[in-house]
């Protein structure tokens, strides 16, 4: 099983390096493994058979390797040369050696990365078989990667909890536990605790750094014999595993990074040169922490991920990135109520004690069909999010405002911004009254915001400040002839409202 984490099968190069570069003439083993590239010369020794052997002058001899690759000119006569069950692959004359070995390496590692997860789950489980005991395996930050599940092992409720949350429970017995695993250099033992029973552990290591670690259930006495050299043995396959799952989680990520940047920063020319088109109806979708959950670089990975992985597989696309400490998401439009509850689904979704990935505010457009309109898209939910900020309080966990709900407020904050420089909606009437107020205790900019907002209705007006129409009506009095208001003059109703509406974006 192990074998698994070396290796590409043969028939995968066939379509990876298909065209011009390399293409294949002869696939004799479908399933046939690779597992290394070398560049094979005259005089050069024979290569292990599992190599994909590419072949500078074939005439010179060819390798009994699982594949090779030749030049044009050469094929037929390779062909006639090499064993049956070798595949052999061609390439252009003018093609360079060291160009088609990155590419077929590259090959070898996205098989590779493809299939950590997996085979994690795999080796999870094999380990478990050979220890007697239930294993999991966690990264540095104590996520559990992969489990085992073989049957009618015994478990815990610090392993169950584990693997419920896919992170291991904050507790002040375990983090005696990790203190003391890093400092280990073998297999740590750990007995009963009050919530926990025995197991083993060994970390995992890349020279001097900490990737992650292996846990088993169970204690020396328990286990099968031999258990500390099987978990010593076994850290150095884990450690290949953690390391390309870290990899290619983080090429991943810069690969869609950079795709949503493009899009979201020049979308109609970064559509034309990346060759990308909105496959239908989508919406934009911004989630913001807000500077109080201070930095969570990680847990907006993760975020991304998760979005990306769960719209592509449920909806078929979808793509996500943290842009400028911020999370954006292309998803398809779905509906609101659809998609509201997939996100809500995704933003409470349990996560280690003290994780805060739930907290922070979502805007989502308007459904967009377009590429071009990603730029706008974008301002549009960057201003509803500061708007959304500067009105403060604490984050709630899946708070979600949509644009077709905030339109008037975002286009009153658009005309703030564009007007910030007219003297004299800044410093008006308004903000005399303003300044009044603070003087001399009074309430005239409220009473005039309440006759305002109930349409000039003193009933209603007074009945939302909680007083009597007959108080409100002598306060709506003094504030006329204190600051000389003619509000039946309808221009100076609409910009004394406006002063004081814009005063809100200031």
């Amino acid at each position: 099983m192990i074998e698994t984490f070396r290796g590409a099968p043969v028939e995968e190069f066939g379509v990876a390096l298909g065209g011009a570069a390399l293409h294949p003439v002869r696939i004799s083993e479908p399933g046939a493994i690779v597992r290394g590239v070398i560049i094979h010369g005259p005089g050069d020794p024979e290569p292990d058979p599992d190599q994909f052997a590419l072949c500078t002058t074939p005439e010179a001899g060819i390798p009994s390797c699982v594949a090779i690759a030749v030049r044009e000119s050469q094929a037929a006569k390779a062909m006639v040369g090499a064993r049956q069950e070798t595949a052999v692959f061609v390439a252009p004359d003018d093609a360079r050696w060291s160009d088609i070995y990155d590419r077929v390496k590259l090959v070898l590692r996205d098989s590779f990365g493809q299939l950590a997860a997996h085979d994690a789950f795999q080796l999870a489980d094999a380990l478990a078989a050979a220890l007697g005991g239930a294993v999991a395996i966690e990264d540095a930050s104590r996520r559990v990667v992969a489990f085992s599940a073989i049957p009618g092992q015994p478990v815990d409720d610090v392993r169950r909890q584990g693997i419920l949350d896919r992170a291991v429970p904050e507790h002040v017995e375990r983090e005696a536990w990790y203190a003391r695993l890093w400092r280990s250099t073998g297999v740590a033992e750990f007995t009963d605790g009050r919530e926990s029973t025995a197991r083993l552990a060994v970390a995992v290591r890349a020279g001097d750094e900490p990737l992650g670690s292996i846990w088993v259930v169970g204690s020396r006495e328990t286990l099968n014999p031999g258990a500390d050299e099987i978990l010593r043995r076994s850290a150095e396959v884990v450690a290949t595993c953690l390391a390309h799952q870290d990899h290619f989680a983080s090429s991943g990520r810069r690969t869609r990074g950079h795709l949503v940047r493009q899009l979201l920063d020049r979308p109609e020319s970064a559509g034309r040169a990346l060759g990308y088109a909105l496959p239908g109806p989508t919406v934009l979708v911004a989630f913001s922490r807000g500077e109080q959950d201070g930095d969570h670089e990680l847990l907006d990975a993760r975020l991304s991920d998760v979005l990306s992985l769960q719209s592509q597989r449920f909806q078929g696309y979808g793509l996500a990135a943290v842009i400028d400490g911020r999370v954006y998401a292309l998803l398809p439009d779905t509906g609101r109520v659809r998609l509201d509850a997939q996100l809500r689904a995704v933003l409470s979704r349990r996560a280690p004690a003290g994780d805060q990935t739930g907290k922070g505010t979502i805007a989502v457009s308007d459904p967009v069909d377009r590429l071009e309109d990603l730029s706008r898209t974008r301002r549009q939910l960057d201003r509803l999010l500061a708007l959304r900020a500067r009105i403060g309080g604490e984050a709630i966990p899946g708070d979600i405002v949509h644009v077709d709900d905030e339109r008037d407020t975002l286009l009153l904050s658009e005309v703030a911004d564009a007007t910030c420089d007219i003297e004299a909606l800044q410093s008006g009437t308004a903000l005399r009254i303003t300044e009044y107020d603070g003087e001399h205790d009074t309430a005239y900019l409220a009473t005039l915001r309440a006759w305002f907002d109930a349409g000039g209705d003193v009933a209603a007006a007074a009945a939302r400040l909680h007083v009597h129409a007959n108080t409100f009506r002598y306060r709506m009095g003094r504030a006329s002839a204190l600051f000389g208001l003619r509000l039946d003059q309808p221009d100076e109703r609409l910009l004394l409202h406006l002063q004081m509406r814009l005063a809100d974006f200031g």
